[in-house]
């Protein structure tokens, strides 16, 4: 009886230290996940096979070999605060540096990358299909207001869905061309927009005020988000199935891919190639984030080459163990250098 005792003794305390031990790990997991910090992490995410995202009626995939790369971004909580400490691949960032200091907060920055989804894929299908002889590709007509800042000096005037076609006379026919202009403005100064809205043409004067950003110390603002308003010719129905993904850098391997599609001989035949760059109306490749997590991810997925924005190349370059980096300036740059190199 004293042994059972003494057994049954000893089995309680080791059941009780083991429930100990799952209450604290517990605890400790429920501490790191729901406590947030003051940062955002950026970590590698994964490469896709785009012949999986992309159809284009009448065309045939021919390939599974362009691959387009995505990160893991959101607001780091105390669990992803220490991952990104211990691992050299994630990047911290406090939350001017990686919303800037237009978007309110992470929900607005969602929606914004979702809506540059939507247009990088637009202008992939003009592009790649103007590429082949289909249609007239991509028109800029104006520079849209797609948000504007709470309480910012526009605020009052101007509507989110306004495209503003002038400033002071001078005529905006795309998101660059306000930016360009509005720097060369004193804050404070009103100036007078010619805008469309619901489609009326308005004359409004806006008042500014001066730029919060300390690299534009003196220039213009207004307070408001900006894309360049677009008119898409796609003459040939193609289907581009991203789900969740959002953001604007897939849009070169779109662009890509729709011509793989089309074309009598694939781009890819042999070899894996990853890439990322946003797609601009003129065919130009754009600078994009997280470029060195990308390189990460193709390298992962065995890729052999990578396509990167020429801005991008250099911070691509210092990673790279594995696969080959490439700068491209435009869509065509990357066409060229399949067709040179047999891939």
């Amino acid at each position: 009886m004293q042994s059972l005792r003494i057994y049954f003794s000893r089995r309680r305390t080791w059941v009780r230290r083991l429930l100990l031990l799952v209450f604290s790990l517990l605890t400790i997991s429920a501490v790191l996940w729901f406590t947030p910090t003051a940062y955002y992490v950026t970590a590698p995410g994964a490469a896709i096979d785009t012949s999986r995202l992309v159809a284009v009626q009448g065309g045939a995939t021919h390939s599974d070999n362009l691959y387009m790369l995505i990160v893991a971004t959101q607001p780091a909580n105390l669990f992803w605060y220490l991952y990104a400490k211990v691992d050299h691949r994630a990047d911290l960032e406090t939350r001017t540096q990686f919303l800037g200091t237009g978007i309110a907060d992470y929900q607005k920055y969602l929606e914004m990358t979702r809506r540059m989804m939507s247009d990088s894929q637009q202008t992939a299908k003009a592009l790649a299909l103007q590429h082949l002889g289909y249609g007239q590709g991509v028109r800029t007509d104006g520079a849209e207001v797609s948000d504007l800042v709470k309480d910012g000096p526009a605020a009052s005037v101007l509507k989110p869905g306004d495209v503003i076609t002038a400033l002071n006379g001078k005529p905006v026919t795309k998101r660059e061309d306000l930016v360009n202009l509005t720097q060369g403005l004193p804050g404070g100064a009103p100036v007078a927009l010619k805008l469309r809205r619901g489609g009326k043409e308005l004359a409004l004067t806006v008042p500014t005020a001066a730029h919060p950003d300390p690299a534009r110390k003196g220039s213009a603002y207004f307070g408001i988000l900006l894309r360049d308003s677009l008119t898409f010719d796609i003459p040939i129905p193609v289907a581009i199935n991203t789900g969740s993904i959002s953001g604007p850098s897939a849009g070169m391997m779109f662009t890509l891919q729709i011509i793989d599609q089309l074309s009598p001989q694939p781009l890819a035949p042999h070899m894996r190639v990853a890439g990322t760059g946003t797609i601009e109306p003129d065919g130009s490749v754009g600078a994009i984030g997280g470029v060195q997590q990308k390189v990460y991810s193709a390298e992962a997925a065995g890729a052999r080459v990578m396509f990167v924005p020429r801005a991008n190349y250099a911070d691509a370059a210092k990673v790279a163990t594995r696969i080959a980096v490439v700068p491209v300036d435009t869509y065509k740059d990357a066409v060229a250098w399949l067709k040179a190199h047999h891939a």
